[in-house]
């Protein structure tokens, strides 16, 4: 069954009087911009823990690494919308809208442009830090960020192999690349905080990506939902949440001593845990759609979770850097 058929209408195609707000707009839309208060903290927190003062948040390398670790995610954004065009013009019509009315090889010209930019900073960087091991670290991060989305590995459909990659691509070696671009060697508390934020993030985001079951299993779409069931993905979920979000906790307090910075974090793992966890028991033995319906109100939280705690994580590490 065709995808114009589902709809009901002919797919958008793009307009050769596109106006420059219209390109704009599409443009933003596929980059998922209304994510950028959340990813921000995935630079912020390593950046905090590691910096000697707030002075280096001035400088031209931490610009280049922020600006380099936002680009990054817009070329993971901008792959998976032009791969997801077809699905999204059923169920997510404003990102797929935004590709058709850009048109494809205008989307194609934004990736490349946007992946060159991310090699260029990456180059700078390793230059202006010594540290060369950033090179093979972006290189590593642009082919799974592509692969997530296409072939051959489409590693969105790789099963429970898909949490691992999430956890790589948006987390792990992003973060690590913020890292290293401070002159200091990372000891095993910066990587528990980037090991435990990426795990209890990815935790919260299985609940939104399990929004998508069904049409995720019309189009043979294997995730991780898919591979493990919708009851036992989110029972991983929760304990991701929990797990991670106490690695998290346990770094930010070997780095420094226990501050009121601490408080924030602490309360919005534990509302994470609680809500992610109520999920998980409201989904539990029930029949797919039903467990749907009991889902699907809660997963609108993801955003705010996502928020609430990559922001009292940025909160103590700030406090960490205040009272070095």
């Amino acid at each position: 069954m065709s995808v114009a058929h589902h709809l009901g209408r002919a797919l958008p195609v793009r307009s050769s009087t596109l106006s420059l707000r219209t390109a704009v707009k599409y443009s933003l839309r596929i980059r998922r911009i209304e994510f950028f208060p959340t990813t921000l903290t995935i630079i912020l927190v390593p950046a905090l823990l590691l910096a000697g003062s707030d002075a280096v948040f001035g400088t031209a390398t931490f610009i280049a690494v922020a600006v380099m670790t936002r680009l990054i995610i817009h070329f993971g954004d901008m792959v998976n919308c032009l791969a997801d065009r077809d699905v999204d013009a059923i169920y997510k019509t404003r990102l797929s809208d935004a590709v058709y009315g850009l048109g494809l090889s205008n989307v194609r010209w934004q990736i490349r442009v946007t992946g060159a930019a991310v090699l260029a900073l990456a180059a700078y960087l390793a230059v202006a830090t010594r540290h060369w091991d950033i090179l093979p670290l972006i290189l590593v991060e642009l082919y799974f960020a592509r692969q997530y989305s296409v072939a051959p590995l489409h590693l969105k459909g790789a099963g429970a192999w898909q949490i691992p990659t999430l956890f790589v691509i948006i987390y792990g070696l992003p973060m690590l690349m913020v890292a290293r671009a401070f002159p200091v060697d990372l000891g095993w508390p910066v990587l528990l905080v980037i090991a435990g934020f990426g795990v209890s993030q990815v935790g919260v985001i299985v609940v939104n990506r399990a929004e998508d079951l069904p049409e995720d299993e019309e189009y043979g779409i294997r995730t991780s939902v898919l591979a493990l069931g919708l009851s036992r993905a989110i029972g991983v979920a929760t304990l991701m949440v929990g797990l991670g979000g106490a690695a998290l906790i346990a770094g930010v307090l070997a780095m420094g001593e226990p501050s009121w910075g601490l408080v924030p974090l602490v309360a919005a793992t534990a509302w994470a845990l609680w809500h992610v966890g109520g999920t998980w028991l409201a989904v539990r033995g029930r029949p797919v759609d039903a467990a749907l319906k009991s889902l699907r109100p809660r997963a609108k939280l993801v955003p705010v979770q996502l928020a609430v705690t990559g922001w009292g994580a940025v909160l103590a590490a700030a406090f960490v850097l205040a009272n070095r």
